[in-house]
């Protein structure tokens, strides 16, 4: 008769998960917890991305259901009945068609961050995964965006813009149009636009005294280009006015954004690529290198 009676404790999966990893980002100093993520991709992007993170909130929580993941599908996601989706938590259906009207839309992206109470986005790659407006748009929402600063992303996600900074940092480069240009950043963080304009080739007779001084053969490239997009070898002068047109017409229509660059055509290479990963913190990871050729 004289025992006290409390109210339940709230025991809920969700309150769970979030107590669990908010304990985990109190130990490692960490400042805010993820608890819901969005994956603004589709296809085997969102799949692994999914499929690693449970197995990490597995790994170091005991809880692969830890994070929640939303992700974005088009009719046609839906009609293929996608293995991501069935990854995922929760789906929310947009527009189908081209990548222009839901994956690499970031106005969409942001919107539906913000509706659905989003605490971080996770591109992938392709898509809207190096346009800097995204996490620019994210961070004025308060919503975190799991990659790299607008500002890195405007230098290193931009071809013209790279090749500046490498050369910038003394990286020996390849012939191209923007041979011997480097630059000191804007307070942005980017490349300044006189500098970075010297570099692009916009008419046909830049394009013939660019290619003239490099040597053919010579391949024209679309500055934003990716994925075999928006970039043709050009093997002799005459070839260069049509090529020209057609690489800029699908660099505008994929990547919305027609800037283009010449730079000589390396033949019996083999490309591999290091690859790492840094914080804002300074923490570097190498995690291997990449065989292109072969792959």
């Amino acid at each position: 008769a004289n025992a006290a009676v409390s109210a339940p404790a709230d025991t809920s999966a969700d309150a769970t998960s979030t107590e669990s990893l908010a304990r985990y980002v109190a130990a490692h100093g960490g400042k805010r917890v993820i608890r819901k993520v969005l994956i603004a991709n589709n296809g085997m992007a969102a799949t692994k991305a999914i499929i690693s993170m449970r197995r990490w909130a597995y790994n170091e929580i005991g809880d692969e259901n830890a994070i929640e993941f939303l992700v974005m599908a088009t009719p046609e996601d839906l009609k293929a009945n996608a293995e991501f989706i069935r990854y995922a938590d929760d789906f929310v259906e947009v527009p189908g068609g081209s990548n222009k009207n839901n994956y690499a839309n970031v106005s969409l992206i942001v919107d539906i961050a913000e509706r659905e109470g989003i605490d971080a986005v996770w591109p992938g790659w392709g898509h809207a995964s190096e346009n800097p407006k995204l996490p620019t748009a994210l961070k004025e929402r308060g919503i975190q965006f799991i990659g790299p600063t607008a500002p890195v992303m405007s230098v290193l996600g931009d071809k013209i813009a790279a090749n500046i900074l490498a050369q910038t940092a003394k990286v020996p480069s390849i012939p191209w149009s923007g041979d011997g240009l480097e630059a000191i950043l804007t307070e942005e963080g980017t490349i300044p636009e006189e500098i970075f304009n010297k570099a692009m080739v916009t008419t046909i007779d830049e394009c013939v005294e660019s290619a003239n001084r490099i040597g053919y053969p010579v391949m024209l490239k679309a500055s934003e280009g990716g994925g075999g997009k928006g970039i043709q070898v050009v093997q002799k002068p005459e070839q260069l006015h049509q090529l020209f047109h057609q690489v800029t017409t699908e660099a505008k229509a994929a990547f919305g954004n027609g800037d283009l660059y010449i730079e000589k055509f390396v033949t019996n290479l083999r490309h591999i690529e290091a690859q790492l990963l840094r914080d804002m913190h300074g923490n570097t990871r190498v995690i291997g290198i990449r065989d292109c050729s072969v792959q």
